[in-house]
């Protein structure tokens, strides 16, 4: 379902009181309710599908996959009135109740990914012409959500992602991410995906390697679609002195080139080398989360140049 734009929402606007600061632990009374109506939307609602198995099957599935994950008997253990058996109840009470933002987070990824599949079995077929362009907008409703709630977060190829600058997330994290989802590049988006899957749960150290392992990996596929050689071994800095050996990087002029180098080859492994891939030796080192934002930041950008500029070269090549 859109999202309206209501009279209410138009005049706080004006007003000035919509944030525009992201949170990240807390939802809203408001947003559990309307995430509960936009999953259920999704999957279909167990007592209106009573005569069928299929939604039952679905919400089976995913609760199931959650007890057994966090050891309960219930997913919403303080409210039992309807048995273990009423999965739909459950995950309801769960998404209402559940303190835990990272948990909530894991429930809507597990709703959009299992439950958008089921939503687009032939099933569906009948009450929705198109199941595939329902799902794609019920994914773009609950982002529009996300948005209008003030938190911090997209569903984008099946995961959560934590944003922190919508502007920077619209204009170089998404096309990034729509880069590497394409052939050859599988693994290159496995690791960025994962970057910003640690980075969501505060893994910082673990989510700077995996935006290094992407960069590199990113470079890799290029030099090998060009016919151009390089180790297995070598880092990213050697990859970046490969790439502008090879015209991949174009050399406007001196200055331009230094500058891109500097980013390229210096900025990401430094951060990596200084905070993420070393003993922390005898003292506990924290790895603070705005420079692992800023390294997330960074290998998008550098990603969404190199996208860019290959883009280019397949187009010439046509």
């Amino acid at each position: 379902m859109p999202v309206i734009d209501l009279y209410s929402k138009r005049r706080k606007r004006l007003r000035g009181e919509v944030s525009d600061v992201y949170t990240y632990d807390h939802f809203s009374d408001k947003f559990r309710v309307q995430l509960c109506y936009m999953i259920h939307e999704l999957m279909g609602d167990s007592y209106v599908y009573a005569n069928t198995s299929k939604p039952n099957e679905t919400y089976n599935g995913i609760v199931g996959a959650l007890r057994r994950e966090y050891g309960r008997a219930y997913l919403c253990e303080e409210i039992r009135g309807f048995g273990p058996g009423n999965a739909w109840q459950d995950l309801t009470d769960f998404i209402l109740n559940e303190e835990d933002v990272e948990l909530c987070l894991d429930a809507i990824e597990l709703c959009y990914g299992v439950g958008g599949d089921a939503a687009r079995s032939m099933f569906y077929v009948s009450s929705r012409h198109s199941p595939e362009q329902f799902v794609d907008d019920c994914i773009e409703e609950l982002n529009a959500r996300f948005r209008e709630a003030g938190l911090g977060y997209e569903l984008i190829g099946g995961q959560i992602i934590r944003i922190d600058s919508r502007l920077l997330h619209s204009e170089i994290v998404k096309p990034a991410i729509g880069f590497l989802n394409t052939n050859g590049f599988e693994g290159a988006q496995d690791e960025f995906l994962g970057a910003y899957e640690h980075y969501r749960h505060g893994n910082h150290e673990e989510a700077l390697v995996d935006a290094l392992k992407a960069f590199e990996s990113t470079m890799k596929v290029i030099l090998s679609a060009n016919g151009e050689s390089y180790s297995p071994r070598d880092t990213a800095s050697k990859l970046v002195l490969a790439c502008t050996k090879a015209g991949l990087v174009p050399a406007y002029n001196e200055s331009h080139l230094t500058s891109l180098s500097n980013v390229l080859s210096s900025g990401i492994p430094t951060l990596r080398n200084q905070n993420g891939g070393h003993g922390q030796g005898e003292a506990i080192r924290t790895v603070e989360p705005e420079v692992v934002a800023y390294g997330l930041h960074l290998t998008a950008a550098a990603i969404l140049m190199l996208a860019g500029l290959e883009a280019k070269r397949q187009r010439l090549a046509l």
